[in-house]
């Protein structure tokens, strides 16, 4: 059961915060990570199948247990915003495979701005504060020019 928690816990990392993963991962403290917190379930597994739970609600009620402390997701809201308010963009960096890698540098670019405004999902001034820096990143950095020399596979426009 453990080793499945792990895989499961990495996944949920690789989908809803692979800000943390790849930090982790720089860090070489995956394994760390992923061991420290399926000890911290503290025997709840054992306790739930005592209870005569089956497997599937097991695993379901540790992944809430083990992902409980990770809050909302500032990598997920990023993704939201960029698919929404800028799709054409986004379409073209996920097909060349660097929407990951683009939107782990937004959150660097949008850090300051959380930390100012803090983070609710439901705040329009935080959204329009955020897609306002999502801009200022996209005209430095995604202008045609630039995307030219990632998006053609010469690098020729």
């Amino acid at each position: 059961m453990q080793e499945l928690l792990k895989l499961k816990l990495k996944d949920f990392l690789q989908q809803n915060r692979p800000d943390l993963l790849i930090s982790l991962q720089q860090d070489g403290k995956t394994g760390i990570y992923l061991d420290d917190k399926i000890d911290s379930l503290d025997g709840l597994p054992a306790r739930l199948l005592d209870e005569g739970r089956p497997p599937y609600i097991i695993t379901e009620l540790c992944m809430v247990a083990l992902t409980a402390d990770l809050g909302e997701s500032r990598f997920q809201y990023l993704a939201e915003l960029v698919d929404t308010d800028f799709l054409p963009m986004a379409d073209s960096l996920r097909i060349n495979g660097l929407l990951t890698y683009e939107l782990i540098n937004l959150m660097e670019e949008c850090n300051p701005v959380f930390e100012v405004m803090g983070f609710n999902e439901e705040d329009r001034m935080l959204r329009y504060a955020i897609t306002g820096t999502i801009q200022e990143y996209a005209d430095r950095n995604w202008n045609s020019q630039n995307l030219g020399l990632w998006l053609s596979p010469s690098g020729k426009n």
